[in-house]
């Protein structure tokens, strides 16, 4: 079945098109809610299944071309946000700030010349990077941790992006 007919059914029958949906996409939206949120399998879960219940619910206004591109970017977006709300509640750990959290994140999810360039930034830059976009702090958070102002650490995120667009090849 194409998407195309998937999302008609969806519509016109969602009973006999939710097995089909799930089974298409329900994957894919707990892969990338789990690389958000590791070691939190029901989390996961739970956001694979709001992904498919806002599809279900947007089915009359998605196009099949970006209907992937929709899971995609739905699940990431939940998963984010319960990423944040455990953490608010501290229930996700965050790194303890002794150095390892920026080797780790080096060796574990950056590769190659995004690694590099990071590396070769002046303190606190590289680090605030990381934490940023892949830890997920806020520029608030960060300020705090490193006696910034919010204005000052999103300064420094905005011209690490626009170096980083200079010096990283694509």
């Amino acid at each position: 079945m194409t998407d195309q007919a998937l999302l008609a059914q969806l519509q016109s029958a969602p009973d006999s098109a939710l097995p089909e949906l799930t089974a298409r996409y329900a994957p894919l939206a707990a892969a990338i809610a789990g690389r958000i949120l590791p070691g939190r399998p029901q989390d996961v879960e739970e956001v694979a299944a709001d992904v498919l219940i806002t599809l279900w619910r947007s089915a009359g206004t998605l196009d099949a071309a970006t209907l992937r591109g929709f899971v995609i970017t739905t699940a990431r977006n939940l998963a984010i946000d319960r990423w944040r709300a455990l953490r608010r509640r501290a229930e996700v750990p965050l790194f303890d700030g002794d150095g390892e959290d920026t080797a780790f994140l080096e060796q574990e999810v950056l590769g190659g010349v995004l690694a590099d360039y990071i590396r070769t930034l002046s303190p606190p830059d590289g680090e605030i990077f990381l934490r940023h976009y892949l830890l997920l702090e806020t520029a608030a958070e960060i300020g705090q941790r490193y006696g910034l102002t919010e204005a000052a650490v999103r300064s420094r995120l905005h011209r690490i992006r626009k170096l980083l667009q200079e010096e990283v090849p694509r």
